[in-house]
């Protein structure tokens, strides 16, 4: 979600202006591997201090959805593709953002849990089970093992937390310039880097370097 269908990194966002700068020195242990997502997580948002109103004002006005995401949301249903909303962001801002009628739209949502109360927001993640790996309290990458049949997998993220669907996907769509985008070019992985999300359906369709999933 953050950075993908939202154009900005909305849990950034929010730590910027509700937490002191100290929170990107203890989101540096999750960048080096020190330390999971989720254990980051717990210690970054107990820093938070806003009320609810605040919060939810905030969240909106910086949490701008990227172009194309109706569009692309219809395509996929049009043609019954199955969409699975998997992300390290909080299901008060997701929720909020996206709006009933787009939540809709996935068959499976996998989103950790955040409640705003006692001045701030308290974060709650899924229980680690067979989708945890070492850095995610739900692995992308296994996600995207665990589709069951499908003709093709297509995967789409900006991230560091995505790094895992490296491999793991048919089909690997990276935002243009994000981390994943250059993760990629690095590795000598072919993806789709795109913008807008037409870009995502031109090369669905086969306007592009991918064939359609059937």
């Amino acid at each position: 979600f953050d950075g993908t269908l939202a154009l900005r990194d909305v849990g950034n966002e929010l730590c910027d202006r509700f937490a002191p700068p100290s929170w990107r020195e203890v989101n540096l242990q999750w960048r080096d591997g020190t330390l999971p997502l989720d254990e980051v997580q717990r210690q970054i948002w107990s820093l938070l201090r806003g009320a609810p109103d605040e919060i939810m004002a905030y969240t909106r006005s910086v949490g701008e959805l990227r172009p194309g995401v109706d569009d692309f949301l219809a395509w996929a249903a049009e043609r019954g593709h199955r969409l699975t909303l998997v992300s390290g962001g909080f299901a008060f801002y997701v929720e909020a953002l996206l709006g009933e009628a787009r939540l809709a739209r996935f068959a499976t949502r996998h989103v950790s849990h955040g409640r705003l109360e006692g001045g701030g927001v308290t974060v709650e993640f899924p229980r680690r089970g067979a989708l945890a790996c070492e850095r995610m309290p739900i692995c992308k990458g296994k996600v995207c093992r665990s589709s069951g049949p499908a003709d093709a997998v297509v995967f789409i993220g900006d991230g560091r937390s995505d790094r895992c669907a490296i491999g793991e996907a048919d089909l690997l769509c990276a935002v243009r310039g994000s981390w994943l985008d250059r993760e990629c070019e690095a590795k000598g992985t072919p993806r789709i880097a795109f913008d807008r999300f037409a870009e995502v359906i031109a090369a669905l369709e086969g306007d592009g370097p991918w064939p359609a999933p059937s």
